[in-house]
């Protein structure tokens, strides 16, 4: 009888570790889809900002005067992240929609 009683602990044992695993799992589940999320909302910014460096002083982003003194401008900057951001979150939403209709099937 003794043998039944240590199969059954460890039956518990498992089944109480599966649990603990799963809770595990939805936990990570939530923080990627938080991560997504946010990699989603500021991708474009993102992008932008590796495209439009902050000016080291004397040193020309692109070597074109006229063009590092456009690219320069603080609200063009602006509107250009703004927009960039608009763009990201329609691909955001548009990849989105494909994988759930490739997945969906």
């Amino acid at each position: 009888m003794s043998n039944k009683s240590k199969g059954a602990r460890s039956m518990n044992a498992l089944e109480q570790e599966i649990r603990q695993l799963r809770r595990k799992a939805k936990q990570l589940e939530g923080q990627i889809d938080e991560n997504f999320t946010h990699l989603q909302h500021h991708s474009g910014s993102m992008f932008m900002r590796s495209l439009l460096p902050r000016k080291i002083e004397g040193e020309a982003m692109t070597g074109i005067q006229l063009l590092d003194t456009f690219l320069q401008n603080e609200r063009l900057q602006r509107v250009i992240l703004r927009l960039a951001d608009r763009v990201a979150a329609k691909l955001g939403d548009g990849l989105n929609w494909l994988v759930d209709r490739i997945f969906k099937q």
